[in-house]
């Protein structure tokens, strides 16, 4: 591994680390009584279950960018990211191109990876809370607008920061 290794690797430990830390400060901050400026605001047991809620998301959180360390750790120690960029290369479609391709598929893989933990945050945990509006064609809908946003704002603009 050489210094740029080295210094990528400490800056995914250091802000999964950042993360972790404000998340614990978060919830060492939640109190069960309500504060004095929200007592005409919140229920009591309204506050409790927002309180419950945030909980839960930082917990999912939590576990979620834990998922996604040790993903992109293995992808880096088993040679992935040096694969794929072959693979996409002997294509020869041109830097920008490859580029756009290679991080193209890097955001795919990981939002497929990643997609078990929105349903379950939307599905699990808000419905429990009762806040879940969303049908299974609704989640649908939205990844793929998001996608089509990302497409049309964030090719562009990678393809810019690549020429």
């Amino acid at each position: 591994m050489n210094i740029f290794s080295y210094i990528i690797i400490t800056a995914l430990f250091l802000e999964f680390l950042l993360d972790v830390i404000a998340d614990a400060l978060n919830l060492r901050a939640l109190k069960p009584e309500i504060p004095l400026a929200l007592a005409g605001v919140y229920k009591p047991d309204e506050y409790r279950k927002s309180q419950e809620y945030t909980r839960s998301c930082t917990r999912l959180g939590f576990i979620t960018s834990s998922f996604g360390l040790l993903i992109m750790l293995i992808f880096w120690f088993t040679g992935g990211f040096n694969f794929l960029d072959q693979i996409v290369r002997s294509w020869g479609l041109g830097s920008i191109v490859n580029g756009l391709i290679y991080i193209g598929i890097l955001v795919i893989v990981y939002e497929l990876l990643t997609l078990p933990f929105s349903v379950y945050a939307t599905f699990v945990i808000e419905e429990r809370f009762g806040f879940n509006r969303t049908t299974t064609r609704t989640f649908i809908t939205d990844i793929l607008k998001g996608l089509a946003l990302t497409v049309l704002l964030g090719v562009p603009l990678l393809a810019g920061i690549l020429a």
